[in-house]
């Protein structure tokens, strides 16, 4: 099995093939990144969707004191992603994420949740951690016994918190670069270029 065509595709965001050589990682053969996105499923503003799980709780009072959706609708925006994760053991893991990017006049970090697809039970919580700090949160026993780890190193753009730093939750802030920032690169500095 080719890890990589059965996960993110045949071909490497440029930025994740850039992440593995800064890494000393050259051979594709051993980039190893299990996820395979399905589908940017849409986008909506924070007023479109005040119950999601982890909003954080000052949005939601001050949307009671300063005008409800009004307030809300200037306030980050979510966006949906379905997404899979293949297991070191080839199960497929058929997962949906919503993602709110905040705000960062408010210093927000991101928030939302991931679920599976077939049951809607909830996998990992998105949280919204601090002065724009993000902390993905694996909550899924169930989930977290049934992916069956690589021990890899997992390329990300940016470092948020994992709250129990599981490789699982490594994957889910994975999924989230993937999906926000498929043309990203990192220049000769070491910085990052994004493109949306």
């Amino acid at each position: 099995m080719s890890r990589i065509k059965n996960a993110i595709g045949s071909e490497l965001p440029t930025w994740i093939k850039q992440a593995f050589n800064r890494k000393g990682i050259f051979n594709e053969d051993e980039m190893v990144v299990p996820i395979h996105p399905i589908s940017v499923l849409g986008q909506c503003s924070t007023a479109k969707y005040i119950d999601c799980p982890n909003i954080p709780g000052h949005h939601i009072e001050n949307a009671r004191v300063c005008g409800g959706a009004r307030y809300l609708d200037g306030i980050g925006k979510y966006y949906w992603f379905d997404f899979d994760l293949v297991s070191s053991d080839g199960t497929l893991i058929k997962l949906r994420m919503v993602v709110n990017t905040g705000d960062a006049d408010c210093n927000d970090g991101l928030w939302g949740a991931v679920w599976r697809r077939n049951t809607g039970e909830l996998v990992a919580n998105i949280l919204s951690s601090g002065d724009m700090e993000t902390t993905i949160q694996a909550v899924s026993k169930k989930c977290i016994d049934l992916y069956k780890s690589y021990d890899i190193w997992i390329p990300l753009l940016f470092t948020h918190k994992y709250a129990n730093n599981l490789e699982l939750e490594k994957l889910v802030d994975l999924a989230i670069q993937i999906c926000f920032y498929p043309k990203a690169e990192i220049t000769d500095t070491g910085n990052i270029s994004l493109w949306e």
